[in-house]
């Protein structure tokens, strides 16, 4: 049976459909008052322009879905072969001897087998675009018996709809998400999980059977775009090493990493600055919680070190090129750095090379602020 209509002539039979429409609807009356009829009409030219427009879609998608199920094996070939080179150097750098194998010729935790690899398009899916770009039908095999054909039909017909684990409700299985456990989830039971992950972090990421569901390239088509947002917001917080919160009580939102610089954090939320040392609000000069600081200043204060006045980092110096109202911090925290601060700060030193001497040796000229020669 042949499942979809020739392009040209869907396009034919829609542009007559239109032309029937627009002959049809006079316009002779005042804005606002139309006759139910003709209003009728111009909805059903609405209709008609939206349709025409669905279908040039889906023939692009198709062409789309076609290119991807023809190059499906040559990728899955590439993506194994880089698997395997992957896993081969895993299995090097683990330094497990040759006891430490089984006779599969793997550690006795094994590597991740054929196939198994993430972020690549599995047959689950590329049945699944067939089937929503080819009218809701997949290819069916031909030339075979009627009998052979009819129980193999019978079984793409069943495999076509599966039952969702938690409302138990029958779906197409290209409306259902399936689990590395093989249990399948409905769009809706799959949201209503997901939100319940978001607030609730001892049940965060989702799981089935003990392993996360997969919610990421494809399979993010099954949540909706507030959602998913929220999803990947509470991703980011749940799995940070060191959590951040907006100083403000009514905002409390989680600062990203990359919204901290130099111990104060920007909220992505209400724009306020917080210090992440003592979670208020950020302040000029060093945190009074700081202890860590505090101990260092008072270490600098007895060996006579200087702080550099832009990026306030302890300074030490070795050889160095001094020249006045420049400067370029050598050290941050006792710990050597290569320079970074620029020049032109209130004054201190431009360094040539990495710093390893004391500045105590520089301790008079920094003290008067004279510099005019080259200090070796």
């Amino acid at each position: 049976m042949d499942y979809e209509m020739d392009q040209a002539s869907l396009d034919l039979i829609i542009e007559l459909q239109l032309q029937d429409a627009q002959s049809m609807i006079k316009g002779k009356y005042r804005e606002g008052e139309a006759p139910d009829f003709e209003f009728a009409l111009e909805c059903f030219n609405a209709e008609l322009q939206a349709f025409h427009t669905l279908l040039h879609d889906q023939a692009m998608t198709r062409s789309v879905a076609r290119a991807v199920v023809s190059d499906a094996d040559t990728i899955r070939e590439l993506v194994n072969q880089e698997d395997q080179a992957r896993r081969d150097r895993e299995l090097a750098l683990s330094g497990f001897g040759s006891d430490d194998f089984d006779q599969g010729g793997f550690p006795p935790d094994g590597f991740p087998q054929h196939g198994e690899s993430s972020g690549t398009m599995s047959d689950e899916m590329t049945r699944k675009l067939i089937v929503l770009f080819n009218g809701g039908h997949e290819t069916l095999p031909v030339g075979e018996s009627s009998r052979k054909g009819g129980q193999e039909r019978a079984v793409a017909r069943a495999s076509k709809r599966r039952r969702c684990l938690v409302c138990t409700d029958e779906f197409p299985f290209v409306e259902t998400l399936r689990c590395p456990c093989s249990h399948d989830y409905c769009r809706g039971c799959l949201s209503n999980y997901v939100k319940k992950a978001i607030d609730d972090e001892s049940i965060f990421p989702p799981q089935c059977c003990g392993k996360p569901i997969p919610l990421t390239g494809v399979n993010q088509i099954f949540l909706s775009p507030d959602i998913l947002g929220k999803y990947r917001a509470k991703e980011l917080e749940y799995t940070a090493e060191k959590r951040e919160y907006c100083h403000v009580p009514t905002c409390s939102t989680f600062i990203p990493k990359q919204f901290i610089k130099d111990e104060v954090g920007t909220c992505v939320k209400c724009g306020k600055k917080t210090c992440v040392i003592c979670k208020g609000a950020s302040h000029t000069g060093d945190c009074p919680k700081d202890t860590a600081t505090a101990d260092l200043l008072r270490v600098a204060g007895a060996k006579g070190w200087k702080r550099c006045f832009k990026c306030r980092r302890v300074v030490e110096l070795a050889t160095v090129v001094v020249r006045l109202n420049s400067a370029t911090p050598a050290g941050s925290l006792g710990r050597l750095v290569d320079v970074s601060c620029g020049v032109k700060t209130c004054w201190s030193v431009e360094t040539v090379g990495r710093i390893e001497l004391l500045l105590h040796l520089l301790s008079v000229r920094l003290r008067d602020g004279v510099f005019d020669k080259v200090v070796r």
